[in-house]
């Protein structure tokens, strides 16, 4: 947990300094609240990036269900193990 809160910090400070003295900046984002998505963007190529987020945040939640239902089926097998 501590690595993944480093490397987001490392990130969005990447982002930061790297945008320093730059004035046509383009920006994008998905947020999911729920059920309930949000997208954005600004910019020249903002509606290329809300719509790269998009896709990614769609893979990861698809990649959570599969975790999800992966996880579910080996506790359900480990259940019946001790069960016997």
């Amino acid at each position: 947990m501590a690595l993944g809160f480093v490397l987001v910090v490392a990130g969005t400070a990447a982002v930061v300094f790297g945008s320093v003295g730059q004035t046509g900046a383009s920006t994008g984002g998905f947020i999911l609240i729920g059920p309930f998505p949000i997208v954005f963007g600004t910019g020249s190529r903002g509606s290329e990036l809300a719509l790269l987020s998009l896709l990614l945040g769609g893979l990861m939640i698809l990649l959570l269900a599969v975790m999800s239902a992966r996880f579910t089926n080996l506790t359900r097998k480990g259940r019946e193990e001790i069960d016997k």
